[in-house]
C-alpha cells in the first residue's frame, strides 16, 4: 500500500513534461524537460545537506590537489552548469584521485568526478556527458526526493495531513528518521527512473552548451563493450546502454544540436595524459618541478630551451619528397636521406642506440606495414608505443587532411625520462607519392605545449607532399 502511494505521489507531483515515455514510441516534439518529483525539503536545505555529506565524503576519499586538473573540471562544469534547469544551486566540482571510473552528485550541486573517469573518456564530449548526467540529479533534486520519499515510508502516510496542515518537518529530523549517517546512501544510488531522466536531461544541457549527446551514450557502450571480471560502478545501477543509446537517439532531433558540436580539446587531451603518465595518482602541482635538464646534452637542470623563432627557414628533403617551413632557431638533423629530425638547440642529444629529442619534430617516411593508410598507421603508432613503454596513446587516430593528403593524427602521452614531466606527441601520418607511409611527429612537454601549438601548427601548415592534389 506504501509503495503504491508513493508511485502516485510521484506521478502527480514530478516527472516528465512534453513527452509521454521515456522510451515512447514517436519522435518528440519538444527538448525532454523535466520536473523535480515530491520533496519536503526545500532547495535551501539541499545545499545544507549537500555541504554536511561533502564534508564526510571528504574525509573519506583522496580529493585531488592537482591545479590543472581540477580547474579543468570546474570551467567544464561550469559550462555545463550554466544550462541546467530548475534552482539556481551553486554548483561545485571536484576530482577524486582513483582510478575507479566513477562520479556522483550530492544534493545541493556537490558533484565529484573519479580520475578514472577522465581517463576512461575518449573525448571531451564523453567526460562532459558524464558531468551533464550528475548536474541533473542535482537540478532534479533526486537526492532529496529520495529521502522524502524514504521518510514518508518510515514515518508513515499520516505525516501527509500534517504536511498538507503546513507544519513541514525540519531537515534534521528527517534525516533522523531516515537513519542519520545512513542517508548519504540515498544520495548517491538512484533509480532507473531518475537515471534515464539524468540522460535525457543531461542529453539536452550537452546540446545547449555546444556538445553532442551522442557522446554522453558512447561513454557508456565504451564502458560495457570494456566489461571485464567488474563491471564499472557507474554502470550498476544504470539502464541498459543499448536502451538508453536509443533513448538519446530519439531525441536528437528536438535538441537546439550545433552545427559544429565540441568532441574533443587540447585541454583535455593533456589532462588525460597527465593523468595516465601518473598512473592516475594526482600530482601536487600545476608546474610540476623537472626532475632533470631539458637539455640531454648538459643544460642545467630546470633550463629551458630557448623558445621558437616566429622566423622561419624552408627545407626541401633530398629525393623531393616533402618540403616544409621550421623556426630559424631550430637545427635539422639527418637520420638519413628522407628522416629528419628539427629541434632547437638544448632539446636534443646523441645516446648510442638513438637521438633523443624533448621539443621538435620528427619527419620522414617509412615502408608501412598494412594495406592501407589506416592499418599502416595503427602499425606504426603500435610500434612507437612499444617501442616506449612508459606511453600511451591518449587520442585514438583521427582522419585529417594534411599536407594536402588524407591522413591520421594520433596523440601519444608519457613521462619523459629527460624532464621528468608528461610529453605530449602528436603523430601525423599519410602516404607518399611511391606508397611509403609519411609521418611527422611533434613533441613538447605538457607544461610547454601552449607556446608551441602555434609553431606546430604552421609548420604543418607549410608541408607539401610531392604529388599533392594531382
Amino acid at each position: 500500500m506504501v509503495a503504491c502511494s508513493l508511485l502516485s505521489l510521484q506521478a502527480a507531483c514530478g516527472g516528465l513534461s512534453n513527452r509521454s515515455s521515456p522510451f515512447g514510441g514517436g519522435r518528440a516534439e519538444q527538448a525532454p524537460h523535466f520536473k523535480p518529483g515530491f520533496n519536503l525539503f526545500k532547495p535551501e536545505q539541499d545545499i545544507e545537506l549537500g555541504v554536511q555529506s561533502a564534508q564526510k565524503i571528504a574525509q573519506q576519499v583522496p580529493i585531488s590537489r592537482d591545479e590543472m586538473t581540477v580547474n579543468y573540471v570546474r570551467q567544464l562544469g561550469a559550462r555545463l552548469a550554466s544550462k541546467a534547469p530548475g534552482h539556481k544551486f551553486p554548483y561545485q566540482f571536484n576530482v577524486i584521485a582513483t582510478k575507479d571510473i566513477n562520479a556522483f552528485a550530492l544534493p545541493g550541486g556537490f558533484i565529484f568526478v573519479n580520475a578514472g573517469a577522465i581517463m576512461a573518456a575518449g573525448n571531451e564530449g564523453e567526460l562532459a556527458g558524464v558531468i551533464a548526467h550528475e548536474i541533473v540529479h542535482v537540478a532534479l533534486r533526486h537526492g532529496t526526493s529520495q529521502a522524502t520519499k524514504a521518510y514518508i515510508a518510515k514515518a508513515g502516510l499520516g505525516i501527509l495531513s500534517t504536511i498538507a496542515g503546513g507544519d513541514n518537518p525540519e531537515s534534521g529530523q528527517i534525516i533522523n528518521v531516515i537513519g542519520g549517517a545512513g542517508a548519504n546512501a540515498l544520495f548517491l544510488k538512484f533509480g532507473r527512473t531518475a537515471e534515464t531522466q539524468a540522460d535525457l536531461e543531461g542529453a539536452r544541457i550537452m546540446a545547449e552548451a555546444g556538445y553532442d549527446p551522442r557522446d554522453m551514450a558512447a561513454f557508456f557502450k565504451t564502458l560495457q563493450e570494456r566489461g571485464g571480471q567488474r563491471v564499472p560502478e557507474f554502470l550498476s545501477d544504470h539502464p541498459d546502454p543499448g536502451n538508453r543509446v536509443a533513448a538519446i537517439n530519439e531525441v536528437l532531433p528536438s535538441l537546439p544540436m550545433s552545427k559544429d558540436p565540441t568532441h574533443d580539446s587540447q585541454e583535455f587531451e593533456q589532462v588525460k595524459a597527465r593523468l595516465l603518465g601518473s598512473g592516475g595518482e594526482m600530482r601536487q602541482s600545476a608546474e610540476p618541478a623537472r626532475l632533470g635538464s631539458a637539455n640531454p646534452g648538459g643544460n642545467k637542470a630546470g633550463v629551458r630551451v630557448e623558445p621558437p623563432s616566429q622566423e622561419f627557414a624552408g627545407f626541401q628533403a633530398r629525393d623531393n619528397s616533402f618540403a616544409i617551413q621550421y623556426p630559424r632557431n631550430w637545427d635539422a638533423l639527418t637520420s638519413d636521406e628522407v628522416n629528419m629530425i628539427f629541434a632547437p638547440k638544448g632539446a636534443y642529444a646523441r645516446t648510442d642506440q638513438s637521438v633523443v629529442v624533448t621539443h621538435g619534430i620528427f619527419i620522414g617516411a617509412v615502408e608501412p606495414e598494412g594495406k592501407d593508410l589506416e592499418s599502416a598507421t595503427s602499425a606504426y603508432i603500435r610500434k612507437q608505443v612499444e617501442g616506449n613503454p612508459d606511453f600511451r596513446v591518449v587520442r585514438d587516430p583521427q582522419e585529417i587532411t594534411f599536407g594536402g593528403r588524407r591522413g591520421y593524427a594520433t596523440v601519444v602521452a608519457g613521462p619523459s625520462t629527460v624532464t621528468g614531466v608528461m610529453e605530449i606527441d602528436v603523430i601525423y601520418t599519410s602516404v607518399t607519392s611511391e606508397g611509403r607511409l609519411f609521418y611527422l611527429i611533434t613533441i613538447a612537454p605538457e607544461d610547454e605545449i601552449q607556446q608551441y601549438r602555434s609553431t606546430f601548427e604552421a609548420i604543418i601548415k607549410s608541408l607539401q607532399l610531392a604529388g599533392a592534389g594531382e
